[in-house]
This record gives C-alpha cells, sequence and structure tokens, in this order.
C-alpha cells in the first residue's frame, strides 16, 4: 500500500513539491506533455475499465473482453496487485473462548488488534502488522477446512502456558483453564443510523464453534485441536 502511495506523488500541489522555496521543475515540451497526458487518459480509463470488469457481474459481454484483458497485462500498467486484489466481501473473525473450570461458562478472550467487542472502535496498526491477528483473518475465511498448525500451537499454549502467550490478548488468559474452544463470527460495520442508536462500531452473528479442547486429559483423552469447526449457520 506504500508503494501505491508513492505513486500518486506527482498529484500534489505545485506549492507541495518545493524545496527551500524553489518548485522542483523538469524540463518538458509540448510534444512530451500531450504524449504523457494521452498515456494518462489511457492508462486511467483502462484501469477503470478493468476494475468493473473485474468486480462486475461475468456476464457473456464480460467474457467477451477477456483476450483484451490479457492482451493488457502483458504492460504491467493496469494489473490488479498486492495482497488484497481480490477483497472478500465477508469478514469472519474467530474468537477464542476461555473454560475456567466445568461449572463455568465460555469467556472470550479478544487479541490486541482483532474487532473483538462490538462495541470497540477499530484500531490504527499501519506500518505494523500484527503476525497471529492478521493471519487469524485468513483462518476465519477457509474455517471450514482444518486448523493450520499455529492455531492449534495458540490452543495448546492457552492450556499448557497461557503466560507465554499473554501479550497477544487484550487481557491476559487465566492460569489454569479447562477447555478453550473457538467461535466464529461474521463481523459487518453498523450503519450510520444503527451507530446513532447506540449499536456500536460493529453488528456480529454467531457461525459456530469448534470442539471443546480439554486442557486437562481425562482417560478417553483430550479433544483434537486440529478438528474442524462445528458450523451451526452458513455464512451467506
Amino acid at each position: 500500500c506504500y508503494l501505491t502511495v508513492a505513486l500518486h506523488l506527482f498529484l500534489l500541489e505545485q506549492r507541495a513539491t518545493t524545496v527551500r522555496g524553489h518548485a522542483i521543475r523538469l524540463p518538458v515540451g509540448r510534444a512530451a506533455a500531450y504524449v504523457g497526458a494521452a498515456a494518462w487518459v489511457f492508462v486511467s480509463l483502462t484501469g477503470a475499465f478493468f476494475k468493473f470488469f473485474h468486480f462486475g457481474e461475468a456476464g457473456p459481454r464480460a467474457q467477451a473482453l477477456v483476450p483484451v484483458q490479457e492482451a493488457s497485462q502483458i504492460f504491467r500498467v493496469v494489473n490488479s496487485y498486492h495482497l488484497f486484489a481480490a477483497v472478500t466481501r465477508e469478514r469472519i473473525e474467530p474468537e477464542i473462548q476461555i473454560q475456567q473450570d466445568a461449572a463455568a461458562g465460555w469467556t472470550a478472550y479478544h487479541l490486541a488488534y482483532k474487532p473483538g467487542d462490538p462495541a470497540d472502535a477499530p484500531r490504527f496498526v499501519a506500518p505494523h502488522q500484527p503476525r497471529v491477528d492478521f493471519l487469524l483473518w485468513f483462518y476465519g475465511l477457509a474455517s471450514q477446512r482444518r486448523q493450520p498448525t499455529y492455531v492449534a500451537e495458540l490452543l495448546a499454549r492457552l492450556c499448557e502456558d497461557p503466560a507465554a502467550v499473554a501479550p497477544l490478548f487484550q487481557s491476559p488468559p487465566p492460569p489454569s483453564p479447562t477447555a478453550v474452544r473457538i467461535v466464529f463470527w461474521q463481523y459487518r460495520f453498523t450503519s450510520a443510523a444503527e451507530k446513532r442508536s447506540g449499536s456500536g462500531w460493529w453488528n456480529r452473528r454467531e457461525l459456530g464453534a469448534t470442539p471443546p479442547l480439554k486442557c486437562q486429559l481425562d482417560q478417553n483423552g483430550a479433544q483434537d485441536p486440529l478438528a474442524p469447526p462445528r458450523q451451526s449457520v452458513t455464512a451467506g
């Protein structure tokens, strides 16, 4: 994203590109200026067109333009790139819940940079990218599959040595939990009207949960932390 910002520095006004009161000027002939303007218009229109093509409905007319799009990609001027060239339309967030004893209910422990409580405002993290919080985004999107190793290790640490992973959370997890699990929530921003009525920053609904991972082994053994989540509702 910072490369994208750098590419737009030319949009700054002239007074913003001065060094000790002297404007930075490059000698440009009239013909070169016309060519540059034409190239700028072409790239802008082509980029806007292909963005619309990319995010629009894939109908027969759009399919007919696929060869044009493929031919233009060799110039690398209007391509979709970056980690999020295609943005997902759903935000499914894993929430870690801990049970302190068999008779107690489940308590949510939010990671420092996750949405967490719907009343909490989103946090500013750039240019820092919190590793675990960032990776859990992708785990939420692929929650029907088996858990990756880092998720299994995180749950195991919460059982065996909670202090080792405590800095990842907004509040420290309990020292001797009975069980841990992951609950999946679908988040969306509240509308302006909902926010005025006191609904907070987020609306969310529960999609399902993984089977509890027992922290204290019994005669049948602990719950497999790599088991896929048990979904109660299908996102849509």
